[in-house]
């Protein structure tokens, strides 16, 4: 029923309809797909609107505005402006009206999915970026030791203190050193404390230096580590708390010192150096 009536109205007032756009100044081939595509959008909807408005009112109102002429409310599409022409038919430029919707539709289909991919991109992005690790804090500390040295999470560089935590073991490397964490990954730090991933491991991260030996230790002192010092000579780090065979730290106790002796290339090994300036334990690789 409501295509039929739909029918029987495109048939009585497309000429008028037509006439009247053209009449207004509007090009003969805009006006007719002006209509069309009016006619088309409203065909869904033809049997509510016939119910509840007045059609020749309504859709005069939305000819005016798709095609930009001025608005005039309540104004009726007009009547009589032009005579009926078997040539000029509906037929083909429904059709059309039908092809330009379609293209349309298919246009806003792919705008909305590059904005959906864009979006998916950028949520993608901040994401990455909101999940990404915050840099290690760093501050700056003169080294009161002649090497690096790492202790409760924090690396001791010659300017600059970097927090660094769970380092399995590191070695110096230039002004910095290159350090493996326990996730296994393999971290490379500068002398200004910046910290970048690297997949270059140096041979002496995983090699235990030969050392020359230390020409005395106390009864009661361990030998722990043992690293090269810039310039030549070696800094031994003992531990008088501690008997051989727990070598994997040094720990403070009460009667027990953490100290560092510092030798030259010649053996000529200065005073031990106690070190008081971190708790717990401290290691040189």
């Amino acid at each position: 029923m409501g295509d039929t009536d739909f029918a029987r109205y495109v048939d009585a007032r497309w000429a008028d309809l037509v006439g009247g756009l053209e009449d207004e100044g509007v090009a003969a081939a805009d006006a007719r797909l002006a209509v069309a595509e009016t006619l088309l959008a409203s065909r869904g909807s033809w049997t509510r609107r016939v119910r509840d408005e007045q059609v020749d009112v309504s859709l005069w109102a939305e000819l005016r505005e798709r095609t930009g002429l001025p608005a005039r409310p309540g104004e009726a599409a007009p009547h009589g402006v032009r005579p009926l022409d078997p040539h000029d038919a509906a037929d083909e430029w429904l059709a059309r009206a039908a092809q330009v919707r379609a293209s349309r539709r298919r246009r806003t289909a792919r705008r909305a999915m590059v904005w959906v991919a864009v979006a998916a991109a950028l949520l993608a992005g901040w994401m990455w970026w909101a999940a990404r690790p915050k840099p290690p804090e760093v501050r700056e500390q003169a080294n009161p030791l002649p090497v690096i040295w790492y202790a409760q999470g924090e690396l001791h560089l010659a300017e600059v203190v970097v927090e660094l935590p769970r380092v399995d073991a590191f070695v110096a490397a230039g002004t910095g050193v290159v350090a493996r964490l326990s996730s296994g990954d393999l971290v490379r730090v500068d002398a200004e404390g910046d910290v970048h991933d690297t997949d270059e491991a140096p041979a002496a991260l995983d090699e235990v230096p030969e050392t020359p030996a230390l020409p005395e230790l106390g009864p009661y002192d361990v030998l722990v580590q043992s690293v090269p010092v810039p310039g030549g000579g070696w800094a031994h780090l003992i531990d008088s708390s501690r008997r051989d065979g727990a070598q994997d730290a040094v720990r403070q106790s009460e009667s027990g010192r953490r100290a560092l002796v510092v030798c030259t290339a010649d053996l000529d090994c200065g005073e031990p150096v106690t070190i008081t300036e971190a708790d717990g334990s401290i290691r040189l690789r």
